[in-house]
């Protein structure tokens, strides 16, 4: 007997539904998370978050074109998968092997490994 999951017109929705809604819609890992914004800081951005917001974009695009190149991508999940195996035994030290940071969070997708990697790279060179 088959398994049939009628999938909704919504499934994967994300984002607001208009401009002045607070509640943002998301999937993350291939579930969909509501939150809510609460107090948005509308005021002025100050120079070290609009480099901290250049830094990023800089950082996803350069992970776009690394992952579409076989040679890198291969490259990128060679080192992924060391840094799990670290990580499963302390995250705080694989971070500052593979990453160069020492912060306690787990890189759970190779997207977001690669990004924060090159996030640090780039950071480096400012």
């Amino acid at each position: 007997m088959a398994k049939v999951e009628p999938a909704l017109p919504f499934d994967h929705f994300s984002g607001k539904i208009s401009s002045k809604e607070r509640i943002v819609m998301r999937t993350r890992n291939g579930r969909t998370h509501a939150y809510a914004v609460m107090n948005p800081y509308t005021g002025p951005l100050a120079e070290s978050r609009k480099r901290a917001i250049s830094n990023f974009s800089q950082a996803v695009r350069q992970c776009k074109s690394e992952m579409t190149d076989p040679e890198r991508l291969a490259y990128w999940q060679t080192r992924y998968e060391q840094y799990n195996n670290q990580a499963r035994r302390n995250v705080t030290r694989a971070n500052a092997k593979f990453i160069g940071t020492n912060t306690d969070k787990y890189y759970s997708t190779l997207r977001g490994f690669i990004i924060a990697s090159l996030s640090v790279q780039l950071r480096g060179k400012q």
